[in-house]
């Protein structure tokens, strides 16, 4: 008989007690034959009920608690914890489709070179399914990109019904490749669709520690340096949908600067085969800059925007677009002009019927 398959599940987690049950239910029930499931959540120093909610699923869940330091720190806690051959994440009020775990190892048989894989994913609130195209919603930013086009981003397509693979008598694509190139722009992996073997996850593959968002960015960075991927192009996990905009303004902040991170920690001295041109990597770095930039002055971050702008100086500057020189004569005034147009503009927009 087959030796059995062993997958190490990781969930990070903080104060989502009222969540936790449905996204270890959702492992629970995946319906995958011959495969050991490792289950292990990492309590970042939850103050709720949460270790109380464990206690139903008993030792079917491994339970790690440590101080609070942040959902990168908790993943790869996890990571080191894990003894599956595999490992997967999923977020603490997401869920997983019952059949993720036999389709993603139905196509890593076919393509036994590949040893990780990602998938799309749903998006769903308490109404229901908002998209089951969550993936392609998230990376088609207007910042970034338009519209994502996957041909363009791997090099190779397939159907899996030449592989005699269906979902519900339906075949889909799949896109094989390596992605780091396409990693310099936007993040094109979820996290919680995410299988991937556990050998591949050398020390320099994990999770950012030190930012306030993008930390699964520079997880995936590290990993498709050296790693080809495929991508399921249909949902096998659920995301939560939460009120309000997903980045606030402030949270775009933090974006622009982890991504200029990664472009100097990461792209610039990577050795990789797959490593975009300079040109390439010089053109993103001024590009986040210039955003990071207007973002500051519309925050009224006026000391933190005079540095970037000289950041971008040394970049020898933009060409052609306009609203950065607007923007740039704003610093001559005393006063915080743009911020104080945004006000008046939301002053305006509530007086008026």
């Amino acid at each position: 008989m087959k030796c059995p398959r062993t997958v190490s599940v990781i969930i990070p987690t903080y104060n989502r007690a009222h969540y936790l049950g449905e996204a270890i239910d959702s492992i629970m029930n995946q319906d995958i034959r011959n495969c050991q499931i490792e289950i292990i959540v990492v309590d970042d120093g939850s103050t709720d009920n949460t270790k109380e909610v464990l206690r139903k699923f008993g030792n079917s869940v491994r339970y790690i608690y440590q101080d609070n330091r942040g959902v990168g720190a908790a993943r790869n806690r996890g990571i080191s914890e894990a003894t599956g051959e595999w490992v997967a994440f999923l977020d603490s009020d997401d869920r997983w489709l019952p059949d993720k775990l036999t389709l993603q190892f139905r196509i890593l048989d076919a393509f036994p070179c590949h040893n990780a894989i990602h998938s799309e994913f749903l998006i769903f609130d308490e109404t229901g399914i908002i998209t089951d195209k969550g993936l392609q919603s998230w990376v088609s930013d207007p910042s970034v990109w338009e519209n994502i086009i996957w041909d363009q981003i791997y090099s190779r397509r397939y159907e899996s019904a030449d592989y005699g693979i269906y979902r519900v008598g339906a075949s889909f694509p799949i896109y094989a490749g390596n992605i780091f190139a396409a990693h310099l722009i936007t993040n094109c992996i979820s996290n919680w669709t995410m299988l991937v073997r556990r050998d591949c996850l050398r020390k320099k593959v994990r999770f950012a520690e030190n930012y306030k968002i993008n930390e699964d960015y520079w997880f995936s960075c590290r990993l498709t340096e050296r790693c080809d991927v495929l991508f399921m192009d249909i949902a096998t996990a659920e995301n939560r949908g939460h009120s309000g905009p997903r980045i606030s303004q402030a949270g775009y902040i933090e974006k622009f600067k982890s991504h200029s991170d990664i472009c100097n920690k990461i792209y610039r001295p990577s050795k990789s085969l797959y490593r975009p041109s300079d040109q390439e990597i010089d053109n993103t770095y001024k590009l986040l800059n210039i955003m990071l930039f207007k973002k500051y002055l519309k925050e009224g971050m006026r000391s933190e925007a005079r540095k970037t702008y000289d950041v971008i100086r040394m970049l020898d500057g933009p060409s052609g677009d306009r609203t950065y020189f607007l923007y740039c004569l704003t610093l001559l005034f005393p006063f915080n002009l743009v911020k104080d147009l945004i006000a008046l503009k939301r002053f305006i927009k509530n007086i008026l019927p």
